[in-house]
């Protein structure tokens, strides 16, 4: 039974009792019993009264404990990781490759801290003499941050590198569909001897906690990974005082891949990134629209690099790829494949839940849908899973107009050679990453990560991240 960590102690929710169950064999991996509002309440103000201190720690010390959080996270990273695999699915590689973009965050955040400065302006022609401006950043106080199920340990990261290392506090919420991973993190904390209360992790029901959390008057910054109509739950529910909001939401990623592109590289970049995860990125792509001169080749190269991943669980050898997080998730694959050959999409590979499976698990196929259009759910709306919906175009400004036509901008892709493409796409791609001839995984500590529109708010990663950690005092000086 997992507990939650709470002022540096691990105590027991006083809520109902939720089992967290793999979705790979539909066993429970273990349980909590859930947080309550009034402990929500306790750690909002636990993690108060420890910014009092822990906000005058100087950056060096703070650092230091970072970066000595983070050599444990490495020493445990196989525990933590098949942990993480059991909870989520996973086969052990991609868990352990999550546990690794959480080291790189870390260990950005402990030095990176160390380079956050202020400004002193001297203005020599003021009338009364010799005129001193500062502008000092100082930690903005309680952060919550809500934390997503697809990458436990690098959501967590996240919130816990730029917190730790700006001198502000936290209170942080995992999905209840994965914390334990998450929970075994206080352990490493309070080893690495940050102070009791920085840093407080509840897990239990969004509907009772993400209020409390929310609605309190203690935080300055919520964070959240999620959905856009989370984003906008929360938003509501803070409205009891000003407060900043960082969100990393959800996007509905185009794709173009011209007739100039390499399209073995195009190919072998969008199918490692469709099965990664099981499709469960929010920066993978989703609308996938290829030149028609190239159309019937990239398809076959598509055919033949998804035929070649298979369901797995564990440490099953191979290019496996895991489960979806639930069996809600699983059904709707099935009725976005059912939507789409409906309304005339070819299915030309998978499309079904596996058989042979542990019954109850979340599986379901590599898939391969062609010829799809606007007017199938797979081009309208989010998929996130294992579902390649692909289209042709004969007018490249035509669909770059199309592709870029949605109210999610969060990650765009193009695959081409030619300038005056790229050029176009960079100008009209509405999104806060452009990623051209690139999969959109890799360097995520030192570059933003950042959504436009119904995308998000603020970014993830790097220096600008770090930035929304910190609020501005600006003082003036006459000697």
């Amino acid at each position: 039974m997992y507990q939650l960590f709470i002022g540096g102690n691990y105590v027991d929710g006083k809520g109902k009792k939720i089992d967290v169950i793999n979705p790979a064999d539909n066993t429970v991996v273990d349980s909590f019993c859930s947080a309550t509002k009034e402990q929500a309440k306790e750690a909002l103000e636990t993690a108060q009264e420890t910014f009092k201190t822990w906000g005058k720690t100087s950056v060096m010390e703070r650092c230091r404990l970072l970066s000595k959080f983070a050599d444990l996270v490495e020493e445990h990273q196989d525990e933590i990781s098949r942990l993480n695999s059991l909870e989520t699915g996973k086969p052990y590689g991609e868990a352990y490759g999550d546990t690794g973009f959480c080291l790189n965050v870390l260990r950005f955040h402990a030095e990176e801290a160390k380079r956050v400065y202020g400004t002193t302006l001297n203005d020599y022609n003021s009338q009364r003499g010799s005129v001193y401006h500062m502008v000092e950043k100082r930690p903005v106080g309680v952060v919550v941050g809500h934390l997503a199920w697809n990458y436990p340990m690098y959501n967590a990261a996240l919130k816990i590198g730029p917190v730790i290392g700006s001198g502000c506090t936290a209170v942080l919420k995992p999905s209840s569909q994965t914390p334990l991973a998450t929970l075994f993190l206080g352990k490493l904390i309070r080893e690495a001897g940050i102070p009791d209360g920085v840093i407080n992790i509840l897990a239990g029901s969004s509907s009772e906690l993400g209020y409390a959390l929310n609605s309190s008057t203690i935080p300055r910054l919520i964070g959240l990974i999620g959905s856009t109509d989370t984003a906008l739950k929360v938003m509501s529910d803070s409205a009891t005082s000003v407060k900043r909001f960082s969100f990393e939401l959800g996007g509905n990623a185009p794709t173009i891949v011209s007739e100039s592109a390499d399209l073995a590289a195009a190919a072998d970049t969008v199918a490692s990134m469709k099965m990664g995860n099981s499709g469960q990125m929010c920066v993978d792509h989703n609308r996938i629209y290829i030149h028609e001169s190239v159309y019937d080749q990239f398809c076959e190269m598509m055919l033949e690099r998804l035929g070649k991943f298979k369901v797995g669980q564990g440490t099953d050898e191979g290019m496996i790829i895991g489960p979806m997080i639930n069996q809600s998730a699983q059904k709707t694959m099935a009725d976005l494949v059912e939507d789409a050959v409906g309304k005339g999409a070819r299915l030309v590979l998978g499309g079904k839940i596996p058989e042979g499976m542990p019954e109850g698990s979340a599986f379901f196929e590599p898939t391969l849908l062609l010829d799809c259009n606007r007017s199938m759910k797979v081009y309208q709306q989010e998929i996130f899973g294992p579902i390649a919906a692909l289209s042709k175009y004969s007018d490249y400004d035509e669909i770059l107009a199309e592709a870029a036509d949605t109210d999610g901008g969060l990650s765009s892709y193009l695959f081409s050679h030619d300038t005056k493409e790229i050029a176009k796409a960079v100008e009209i791609f509405n999104s806060g990453e452009v990623l051209i001839n690139v999969d959109g995984i890799g360097d995520v500590e030192f570059l933003p990560h950042c959504g436009i529109g119904n995308s998000g708010l603020g970014c993830d990663n790097s220096l600008w991240s770090l930035d929304e950690y910190f609020e501005l005092k600006r003082v003036k000086i006459i000697p």
